[in-house]
Parts: structure tokens; sequence; C-alpha cells
């Protein structure tokens, strides 16, 4: 009885080695695939930060463009052109209403 209880014990031992060995595979295979994805996604962040990069630098020669091509006299003529506007608010509607009459 002893050499059958002894057996037993081997074959349970031996079940459990095939069980933790098929357990690692599959840990060594996870983390394979789990490289794998790693390495997709460094690929798609460094992608990104490139077309980030890219954006950046076309909205700032946008800007370098769009204040070159703004140039603004230091005194602009388009109130006196205009006529009907006025920094005060009172004197806005006198002007008005002189034009209004002297025409």
């Amino acid at each position: 009885m002893g050499r059958q209880s002894l057996q037993q014990m081997l074959e349970d031992l031996a079940s459990k080695v095939r069980m933790l060995e098929r357990e690692r595979r599959e840990g060594v295979a996870r983390i394979q695939a789990l490289e794998c994805e790693v390495g997709e996604l460094v690929a798609v962040i460094a992608q990104a930060s490139a077309k980030v990069d890219e954006m950046l630098n076309e909205g700032r020669t946008a800007d370098v463009q769009q204040q070159e091509a703004v140039n603004v006299p230091a005194t602009s003529t388009a109130r006196e052109q205009l006529g009907e506007f006025s920094a005060d608010p009172q004197r806005e509607p006198k002007e008005r209403s002189s034009r209004a009459s002297s025409s």
C-alpha cells in the first residue's frame, strides 16, 4: 500500500509540473504579445508626437506670416475716413447730426 500512495503522489506531482509548465508557456506568450503591443504603441506615440510638432511649427509659421502681412501704419486714417465713430460716446451723435444737417 505504501508503494501505491508513493506512485499516486508522484503522478500528482507530475500533473502539477505539467500544469505549471503550461501556465508558464501561456504567460510567456502573453508577455510576448504585450511586448509587441508596446512596440506598436511606441510607434504610434512617436508618429503622433511628430504630427503635433509639425502642426505647431505650421501654426508658428502661419502666425509669423500673418504678422508680416498685417503691417498697420502707426497712425491709422480709418476713423477719419469713416467719420461716424468716436472714442467719446457723447460726441458721436453730435457729429452724425451735424453731418446730416449739412448734407
